[in-house]
């Protein structure tokens, strides 16, 4: 039986793509059959007239995980905004059961699967009011949930465990991406989160060096994930899907 974790974001930009690449590094160079999976992608680049998925390419570039990317990532969009205005812009919808496919088709193949949203906990993957939280309901599938570091993360963090918890997707911990050990209030809003949510933090990423997603450059992620991260410790709180 394979299993899985989706990585949750508290919002846009906050690091998810690096945590699951940094994750699918560590997995595939420790052995482990696994596969990364981003269903909806927007704000994907064209390069010699094809849609290229920034994320999805990065994730495998750093892991070397060679599956198609059309299995990873079966909706990319051009235009970068929430995925389901950009459906609408392209003129284009979003089958929520051809990404049930898709995903039945990497449990097929593999043992362990890091799937990553899109933006936030709550954004909507079309016009009918199916959001991404639907999704992973569907997926039956547990989350980590990505936060920044910084001011401002206390109250995003927690409202993202809290609505999680209310409908029953197990949350198995917080990973802090962008620490800066330096800073005013770093330390205090991660004791703090750890309190109120009473939750694990996984991991504690600093800001990292010359790590650029569109750019392919992995900076110094690899050697951070290896120092900070104990893989083992995320297989365990997998879900079994």
């Amino acid at each position: 039986m394979a299993k899985g974790i989706f990585i949750v974001g508290t919002d846009t930009d906050v690091g998810k793509t690096v945590v699951s690449g940094g994750l699918m590094y560590l997995l595939l160079t420790q052995g482990y059959n696994a596969c990364y999976f981003k269903p909806v992608l927007s704000g994907a680049s064209i390069e010699k007239g094809q849609l290229i998925p920034g994320d999805t390419r990065f994730v495998k570039w750093i892991s070397g995980l060679e599956e198609e990317t059309h299995h990873i990532t079966p909706y990319s969009f051009q235009t970068p905004v929430s995925p389901h205005l950009a459906a609408r812009i392209e003129n284009r919808s979003i089958d929520i059961n051809a990404i049930q496919e898709k995903f039945e088709y990497l449990k097929s193949q593999y043992d362990y699967i890091v799937a990553e949203g899109s933006g936030g906990f709550a954004v909507p993957l079309n016009d009918k009011g199916y959001m991404l939280y639907h999704l992973i309901q569907a997926l039956n599938i547990g989350i980590i949930v990505v936060a920044r570091a910084g001011l401002g993360t206390i109250n995003h963090t927690i409202l993202t465990v809290m609505a999680a918890q209310n409908m029953k997707i197990p949350v198995k911990g917080i990973m802090i991406n962008g620490y800066d050990a330096s800073a005013l209030c770093d330390n205090d809003n991660i004791k703090t989160i750890k309190r109120v949510t009473g939750l694990p933090v996984l991991g504690v990423i600093p800001k990292l060096e010359n790590v650029y997603v569109e750019k392919l450059q992995t900076g110094n992620l690899k050697d951070v994930f290896r120092k900070e991260i104990d893989i083992s410790s995320i297989v365990e709180l997998m879900t079994d899907l």
